[in-house]
């Protein structure tokens, strides 16, 4: 009765924790009560690496570091008592240590308070006279070992029984307060995995909602992620480059790489532009790239537009200066000749030349007009009126003054069927978009022909149409004539400054109109606009 209520007691103050590591001490406080012992080892037992390794010590009231205790594997031939018990699964009771430990096949080693370990009996003696050993089971396997060593006395078959119902009970609480602490690790790795789970999910949703391209390269090279304006930059969908290699995607890559800098651990990213091809259209694309756990993350942004405005820019400054230097060289020259007082002048020659200079100094005004207007424009600082305007009868008298600039090889014709619909907007806005686009038809005819500029009423509005035979607008281009700074490639006039065109887009949209072009190459081009009708 009294050991059923030792061990029942027992039961309760084991299972009040836990701690493994307090499951150990406590098992240690009832065994100093109920069985006179030296020292407790309590060794775990895997049988996945046949190791035994020391979960718990106590050598001469002091608690030793289960650390300086190595691990060792099991002998299956049944050398050494903790392989004896694990082999057998029986308990093992020996009053004769230093007998035992003489006999050939097992490992013995002896440790004293301080924890130093020697190995006996070839360093001396064992420093215990009597032993026990029992398994710890977990469904009839043996999980562990634990020993009870006694220096003085020996032990008996009593206190081995007694023995064997403490670590039964111990061996219970500790896989309990081991299964808690598991549990315990479980719910917070899923914490862990849920929080991270959760920054990814709102990270990729960050990324998919900036502005900038954002790809992921794993170290295969294979891409992991693909954000929204990735999608919009290369019109290519995340599903459709998910898992396929960047070189894939982009023309080239494999040289293109070389050149991007990939930024390390804390170092600053040093954006790169470069030409990237993306089914045969080329895009500007300016490039950043991190180093991450996952790969390589690249970040892009679009400056095509900005590039090819740059260039544009560019040779705007040089036609500019181009045109710019025709006129003035002229209008200098002739006004030389005019100042001249040893050369004899015809009232001919001199009219001539005067008319060259009213001309050229035309044409200098022109060039300065259209680059005010189109700065005035980009600022919004140019105010247009609305007026009620006759349309057919200011087309009669554009045409009209336009006839004396127009090459001999040009007809000019005007027709029209607007009866008497007024349109709403500035008279001399209207008049200048007209008379560019008369312009431009004279310009693009370098063959002669006809240009012709009609009006029809439409049933809200007033539309003006200017046609030529001139040499036409290729399709690829039809849809970029109207930007600013933008010539036709390869066309064979290239006189201008690139802002007529824009200009006049410009203000037919600021009166509530639209302008379009309709044009078949090598057959001419008609430019047309349409404008609000007056109440």
């Amino acid at each position: 009765m009294e050991k059923a209520e030792l061990l029942l007691s027992a039961a309760r103050y084991l299972n009040e924790t836990l701690e493994p590591e307090r499951v150990y001490a406590r098992f240690h406080e009832l065994l100093e009560d109920a069985v006179p012992h030296a020292g407790v080892v309590v060794s775990a037992f895997d049988p996945a690496t046949e190791l035994i390794t020391c979960e718990y010590a106590w050598v001469d009231g002091e608690e030793l570091d289960p650390a300086i205790f190595p691990a060792l594997p099991v002998n299956r031939e049944g050398g050494g008592m903790q392989s004896r018990v694990i082999t057998t699964a029986e308990p093992l009771l020996i009053n004769d240590v230093p007998a035992q430990v003489k006999e050939p096949g097992g490992v013995y080693y002896d440790v004293d308070r301080e924890g130093q370990m020697r190995k006996v009996p070839e360093e001396g003696s064992p420093g215990v006279r009597a032993a026990m050993m029992m398994p710890v089971k977990h469904e009839g396997q043996v999980v562990g070992v634990v020993q009870l060593m006694n220096a003085d006395a020996e032990y008996d078959q009593e206190q081995l029984e007694l023995a064997e119902g403490l670590v039964g009970l111990m061996g219970a609480a500790a896989r309990n307060a081991r299964l808690h602490e598991a549990a315990q690790a479980e719910a917070a790795a899923r914490a862990r995995a849920e929080a991270t789970a959760a920054e990814r999910e709102h990270a990729a949703r960050v990324l998919d909602a900036v502005g900038d391209g954002v790809f992921l390269l794993d170290d295969e090279g294979l891409i992991r992620f693909w954000n929204r304006a990735a999608e919009l930059v290369t019109h290519k969908a995340g599903d459709e480059v998910w898992g396929r290699a960047a070189t894939e995607i982009f023309g080239r890559w494999d040289e293109l790489v070389e050149d991007i800098p990939v930024s390390e651990e804390s170092a600053a990213a040093r954006p790169v532009t470069l030409p990237v091809d993306v089914d045969g259209r080329e895009l500007w694309l300016s490039f950043v790239a991190v180093r991450s756990l996952a790969g390589v993350v690249y970040a892009f942004r679009d400056l095509t537009i900005e590039r090819r405005l740059d260039e544009a820019k560019s040779e705007f400054v040089a036609t500019v200066s181009h045109e710019l230097r025709t006129p003035m060289t002229a209008v200098l020259g002739a006004a030389k000749t005019l100042m001249r007082d040893d050369i004899e002048l015809s009232p001919e020659r001199r009219r001539q030349l005067l008319e060259m200079i009213g001309a050229q100094g035309t044409r200098l005004t022109k060039i300065a007009e259209d680059v005010l207007i189109a700065s005035r424009l980009d600022r919004d600082e140019l105010r247009l009126e609305r007026d009620h305007v006759d349309v057919a009868e200011l087309v009669r008298t554009a045409v009209e003054h336009m006839r004396e600039y127009v090459p001999e090889t040009i007809a000019l014709t005007a027709s029209a069927e607007a009866n008497g619909a007024a349109a709403l907007g500035d008279r001399h806005r209207i008049e200048q978009v007209l008379v560019n686009l008369i312009d431009n038809a004279v310009k693009y005819s370098p063959d002669g022909g006809e240009v012709s500029v009609s009006t029809a009423a439409l049933p809200d509005g007033v539309r003006v149409e200017v046609r030529d035979n001139g040499i036409g607008i290729p399709v690829a281009e039809q849809g970029s004539i109207f930007e600013k700074f933008y010539r036709l490639e390869g066309a064979e006039v290239r006189a201008g400054t690139g802002l007529g065109l824009y200009i006049c887009r410009e203000l037919v949209q600021r009166m509530g109109g639209t302008i379009g072009v309709e044009s078949d190459p090598g057959s001419g081009s008609t430019f047309y606009f349409e404008l609000p009708r007056a109440a």
